[in-house]
Formats: C-alpha cells, sequence, structure tokens
C-alpha cells in the first residue's frame, strides 16, 4: 500500500460521511427533521458528563455548534431541576444522552407529557407551550438542536 492509497481511502470516507450527513440533502426532509437527525446523530457521540467535575447544581448550558442554519447545546440537568413554561419561536430537537427528562407540551385543551430515556429524540412544533423536567436521580444530559432564533 502506498501513501497514495491512503489518501484516496481517507478521502473517499470524508465524501461518504458528509454525503450521508442530514444536512447534505436537506430538500428531503420535512420542517423539524433536520433538527431531529442532528441531536439525535451528535447525542450518539457526546460524553455524558465531564468525570473531573462536580454535578452541576442548576441548569448549564454549552453552545457546542452554531451554523446559519442550526445551533446545538448540550445542556446538564441536575437531578429534580424543570425548565419554566416556554415557547420557541422555530423547531426545537432534542436527543437524551444520559438519564430522563419529562417534556410536557401544553395546549388550550390538554397537556401531553412524554418521558424520554437515554437514546430517545423528541421534536417540539414552532409556538408550542413546554416545559423539560429531570425526574432521576442523578445529572441528565441532552443535545438540543435548534433554528437560531
Amino acid at each position: 500500500m502506498t501513501g497514495t492509497d491512503i489518501d484516496d481511502t481517507t478521502s473517499w470516507q470524508r465524501v461518504a460521511s458528509r454525503a450521508s450527513h442530514p444536512s447534505a440533502v436537506p430538500e428531503l426532509l420535512g420542517p423539524g427533521e433536520l433538527l431531529l437527525e442532528i441531536a439525535a446523530g451528535l447525542g450518539r457521540v457526546t460524553v455524558p458528563f465531564d468525570l473531573t467535575t462536580t454535578p452541576p447544581q442548576a441548569l448549564t448550558r454549552e453552545l457546542v455548534l452554531s451554523t446559519p442554519i442550526y445551533d446545538v447545546w448540550v445542556m446538564h440537568w441536575p437531578a429534580g431541576e424543570a425548565a419554566d413554561l416556554h415557547v420557541h419561536e422555530r423547531f426545537v430537537a432534542f436527543h437524551v444522552v444520559s438519564g430522563e427528562l419529562v417534556d410536557e407540551q401544553h395546549s388550550l385543551t390538554e397537556t401531553r407529557r412524554r418521558t424520554l430515556s437515554a437514546g430517545d429524540t423528541a421534536l417540539v412544533p414552532p409556538a408550542t407551550p413546554h416545559r423539560v423536567i429531570s425526574t432521576v436521580a442523578t445529572t441528565t444530559v441532552h443535545v438540543h438542536a435548534k433554528d437560531p432564533e
């Protein structure tokens, strides 16, 4: 094997990985589906927590990727932490890396609760009042992908 063979393999792998990324064909995805794919993909490779630090005492957010199309945050939820009821102007997707979250979505007639465990991904449509609650006794980590607002 020559150095050229290695370069050709590496080039091929690079092109293949770009081609399989959901942003390569956004027109094939419906509203919010691109964010679901991004959150799930990055969530599968996100480390649940940094072992060198102590667990957070409050909800912490870290912007890890910002593009003109979407932003990605990693969020750490202490046990029992809950977000206030809020609304996003655009789609939001999140993927639970570790722990468990309950997403409450509110309408005029009902409250829909869904429990999301590690490996689950969810989409919140625009203008949907919702809140997120950490329901386990340990820190919960999730990847949050959204259109920049």
